[in-house]
């Protein structure tokens, strides 16, 4: 499918140049992880995705993508797609926006990448027109929740039962802290939606 049919925006008006969600017509869903790569779980995802035959697109920090390249490359030689989430996860409504911008084109291994999404989901307008004269940003239309240490794999299993639909971009979080919730949830959606005629793709394809 790729870029060019995904076309739905966050905020019609504001970001209208942004990723949120594929073709509605297409049974193709689009897994995106944030916040990686994270020793042992971002392996775990991997083993996962090749099990199902799956492509996926990472948001990986700038300081972690500079810690475990290996991690890094092991993303990229199983064909998945990468993204710049930064390079230290600030929060672009609790930073001067100077700040903000200086870490997202801080120089990484992800930094060069043309997709990019901001931490938090966070950006203001200006920052947003800045941004986007470098990056394609994505956005999202569903959000698995997993980093949510009250909330368990039921509950995140029915998040995604009643709002994956067709096209959408899910978020999951190869982190620590969402690991618990996060490799469950992974592998049920990968076998739910697979039995249904679904097929994952990175935003490359």
């Amino acid at each position: 499918m790729g870029l060019k049919k995904i076309v739905i925006v966050r905020c019609p008006w504001l970001f209208r140049k942004s990723v949120k969600r594929g073709d509605k017509r297409s049974k193709t869903l689009y897994l995106t992880f944030d916040d990686g790569p994270t020793p042992s779980i971002t392996e775990n995802v991997l083993e996962i995705l090749r099990k199902y035959n799956a492509k996926a697109s990472f948001f990986c920090l700038g300081k972690n993508a500079e810690k475990y390249p290996d991690i890094l490359d092991s993303i990229i030689n199983d064909g998945h797609t990468i993204g710049n989430h930064g390079y230290s996860h600030l929060n672009a409504f609790k930073v001067s926006g100077k700040e903000w911008i200086d870490d997202i084109f801080r120089y990484s291994p992800v930094s060069e990448n043309k997709y990019f999404r901001p931490p938090y989901g966070n950006i203001l307008p200006w920052e947003f027109n800045k941004i986007s004269k470098k990056y394609k940003v994505v956005f999202w239309d569903v959000m698995t929740y997993d980093f949510r240490q009250d909330f368990n794999v039921d509950i995140i299993k029915n998040i995604l039962k009643n709002k994956i639909r067709n096209g959408s971009v899910i978020v999951f979080h190869d982190s620590v802290k969402a690991s618990k919730n996060m490799l469950p949830a992974l592998e049920f959606t990968l076998e739910y939606f697979t039995a249904r005629g679904y097929e994952f793709h990175n935003l490359d394809q």
